[in-house]
């Protein structure tokens, strides 16, 4: 019998990969609203607070994976890319959607 998917597989790229990926993803969907749609104050706040949570996000993941490295070097490259895609919407930010 042929095993199937490994489920923790799924469930750590679910974790690492794909749910800090919706942070970069809403930087850029707020990038596209109309600015009659949030007022252009409130889009900028809304930047600024997406971006801060996300490097507060990327701290604490680049902790996590410090501390991990030596224990499970697989667990500290998961938690390195958790923290380059929580980076993203700083760099968005900062670059060409600032």
């Amino acid at each position: 019998m042929e095993p199937g998917p490994d489920p923790t597989a799924a469930r750590r790229l679910a974790a690492h990969a794909l749910l800090p990926a919706l942070a970069p993803l809403a930087m850029t969907a707020l990038a596209f609203t109309p600015v009659t749609l949030f007022g252009c104050v409130n889009r900028g706040l809304i930047a600024v607070a997406l971006a801060l949570t996300s490097l507060l996000g990327a701290a604490v993941a680049t902790g996590l994976a410090l501390k991990l490295r030596r224990i499970d070097p697989d667990a500290a490259r998961h938690w390195i890319v958790t923290g380059l895609l929580l980076l993203l919407p700083t760099l968005l930010l900062l670059g060409p959607l600032g």
